[in-house]
């Protein structure tokens, strides 16, 4: 993975590639926006497909009525206490809701952990990337 260290020595910057890479290997993001009462953040099952970030949701949801067209940041992390390792990767873009016959056909399948239908797909269209990994006290 390449990264350009940062002064302290322990943290460093990701090269976009490497921050996509680390997308791909994560099932859970945080969802922020900023609504009518302020910040909103939500916890989404996400995956990565042709440079966009895709999850579900309900049509009737706070985030759907609220992130049509909206600007948003998507936030994926892993961290291990025991090392003080780990990483985090910050996308900023803008969701489009999309209807399930519209979605290319691998997505029928994002699994989502909470029970319910969840037929309506969110595309995050991607204006940057960003991304930091924290080495931990041994130097991984």
């Amino acid at each position: 993975m390449t990264t350009r260290q940062e002064s302290e020595g322990r943290l460093a910057t990701l090269l976009s590639y490497d921050c996509w890479s680390l997308l791909e290997t994560a099932h859970i993001a945080r969802l922020g926006w900023l609504g009518p009462d302020g910040v909103a953040i939500v916890p989404v099952n996400y995956t990565v497909v042709a440079g966009a970030v895709w999850f579900r949701t309900t049509a009737d949801s706070t985030l759907a009525r609220q992130c049509r067209d909206q600007r948003v940041v998507v936030e994926v992390d892993q961290i291990d206490p025991t090392t003080r390792a780990g990483w985090s990767v910050v996308v900023v873009g803008t969701a489009e809701l999309v209807e399930a016959q519209d979605v290319p056909d691998m997505l029928i399948g994002l699994e989502v952990w909470p029970t319910g239908s969840r037929t309506l797909f969110v595309r995050v269209d991607v204006h940057e990337v960003t991304g930091r990994r924290l080495y931990g006290v041994n130097g991984d």
